[in-house]
């Protein structure tokens, strides 16, 4: 009351921009308000809101988001506010919103307005499809992990359309066990370990069930031409990180950005998945994985990847790497076949060596030649 009191005492511009603020004060001051009382302060509302600065326009918002008889006129201006810090606080309300108001601002609104209709009470289906098509990974964080918002196809074919986003949520989204095989396998660069884990053991489960189809075993093996191997072991051990790299996008037909962040990756899964797909021996991948992360990572840290290394199927290996190459899907469903091979049911036999001729049209990006190189 001191407030309402003290406007007698301003100047008259600053009294008319304070009255908004006081009769806010005043009017949460009261546990309930009749029909009349509401439509007056709502025509108030109305009408001195455009004249009330920001700050003013900030308190009156976190006054009405914690009031809980807010008229729902007034969120509505408010949630469309111009200052994303007063919308926010108004869209943060449990009061009453129109679901016009809340894809309006999860289309236009500032990322701090979109973080606040992602952690409201509820969450109309169109609303949520809104918050995916624009919301950053850390707001669909908050989204995602509602129980109201399920990770149905068409939510992965929202995401799928925006690759960095995905990406940064592979590893909440494989730790739910939300991700289909072709997202496990495309995205395994982006994964922590446990997620990388899950997309192996996809990856093998797709393999064995070539394996019942076909009843051949030979699926199940790489057949690689031993000259490209051993130009491969040759460039990883004595042509530096990035020979090896270009050679591994080469012969795996991978892009060169792929291949430089799989031979980067300090995990090293990445890298025993692609030696795996090649089919280098035990003793030839545990050179290359010394020569390579025998800096970066410990020794107990070296003998986890090679026994990883003896447990991957070539195939299943060969699996992971066609989702890397293929990306993320424009369309993802659940299919229950495994992703196509364009090498066939068998690591293609004939791939050319390392050094031959390129053929027009292969499709094979060259790495950036800015790329370092070690020893």
């Amino acid at each position: 009351m001191e407030g309402v009191v003290d406007l007698s005492l301003e100047p008259e511009r600053k009294r008319k921009a304070g009255v908004l603020l006081a009769a806010t004060e005043l009017y949460v001051a009261r546990d309930r308000h009749d029909t009349a009382e509401q439509r007056i302060f709502s025509e108030l509302f109305r009408q001195l809101l455009p004249d009330a600065p920001v700050q003013h326009r900030r308190m009156i918002a976190s006054l009405l988001a914690d009031y809980a008889h807010t008229p729902a006129d007034c969120l509505s201006l408010l949630a469309a506010d111009a200052d994303a810090d007063v919308a926010a606080r108004a869209l943060s309300s449990a009061g009453p919103l129109a679901e016009t108001d809340l894809m309006t601002g999860a289309a236009r609104g500032a990322e701090t307005v979109r973080r606040a209709i992602a952690g409201r009470s509820a969450m109309p289906a169109g609303v949520a499809q809104v918050l995916l098509r624009h919301a950053d990974a850390e707001t669909l964080k908050v989204l995602l992990a509602r129980p109201d918002c399920p990770l149905d196809d068409e939510a992965f074919a929202i995401l799928a359309a925006r690759p960095q986003v995905l990406a940064a949520l592979a590893p909440e989204l494989a730790s739910r066990r939300a991700l289909p095989a072709p997202l496990l396998f495309a995205l395994f660069l982006d994964l922590d370990p446990a997620g990388r884990m899950e997309a192996i053991a996809a990856a093998e489960a797709r393999a064995l069930g070539e394996l019942a189809r076909k009843g051949d075993p030979r699926v199940l093996n790489a057949a690689f031409k031993p000259a490209v191997l051993k130009s491969l072991v040759d460039a990883a051990l004595s042509g530096g990180v990035a020979v090896f790299a270009a050679h591994l996008a080469y012969t795996l037909a991978l892009s060169g950005d792929t291949a430089a962040r799989l031979v980067d990756d300090t995990g090293g899964e990445a890298l025993v998945v692609a030696l795996r797909a090649l089919g280098t021996g035990d003793s030839e991948s545990g050179r290359i994985l010394v020569r390579l992360l025998g800096q970066s990572v410990p020794l107990d840290r070296l003998r986890q990847l090679i026994s990883l290394h003896d447990r991957i199927t070539p195939r299943a290996a060969m699996l992971l790497v066609e989702g890397l190459r293929a990306g993320i899907p424009a369309s993802v469903v659940r299919p229950a076949s495994g992703i196509a091979s364009p090498f066939g049911g068998i690591a293609h036999a004939d791939r050319r060596e390392v050094g031959a001729p390129r053929q027009t049209g292969s499709g094979t990006n060259p790495l950036a030649t800015g790329r370092r190189d070690v020893g």
